[in-house]
């Protein structure tokens, strides 16, 4: 036995230099490899919360239209021009606001927000400046501008 075990020294006393070389690059591989893993974990923790942020934004703006059903399905034309205007467009900005953070998480909320600003297109129609919002949620206002007709839809109200 002792024999085996100092041939065994032997061979790493023979060695030294590359036996190091390789522990080197082992110990080197390891390293990336956590860098790697602790990246993927970052990532991972930071998409978890933007979902749960835009479900908790979500979950607000529902209580928000339960608390105020007149701006969920709107009137525009009885709401323009009168006291209830500001908080309607407040409600509108939270609705594009809270599109934007939950389309952000997952693009498959769009189609959801589509349909929700199909209530609001007089609204949508009847303003010219949308550039304070991101490419995902003009491109969805463009869309429903599509449907804008020619004339006011509160004219001769």
């Amino acid at each position: 036995m002792k024999l085996q075990w100092r041939a065994w020294i032997e061979w790493l006393e023979r060695h030294a230099v590359a036996v190091q070389a390789v522990a080197t690059v082992v110990t080197m591989l390891i390293a990336v490899a956590a860098l790697v893993g602790v990246k993927v974990q970052i990532d991972a923790s930071a998409r978890i919360q933007r979902e749960q942020s835009a479900r908790d934004i979500y979950r607000e703006f529902l209580n928000l239209s339960v608390s105020r059903p007149e701006f969920a399905r709107p009137d525009y034309c009885a709401i323009a021009g009168s006291s209830a205007e500001p908080a309607y467009e407040a409600y509108v900005d939270y609705l594009l606001y809270t599109a934007e953070q939950a389309i952000a998480a997952d693009p498959a909320w769009r189609r959801g927000f589509a349909r929700q600003l199909a209530s609001h297109r007089d609204y949508i129609c009847a303003t010219d400046d949308w550039s304070d919002y991101d490419d995902a949620i003009t491109s969805l206002i463009s869309a429903e501008q599509r449907h804008c007709a020619a004339i006011d839809p509160c004219d001769g109200r």
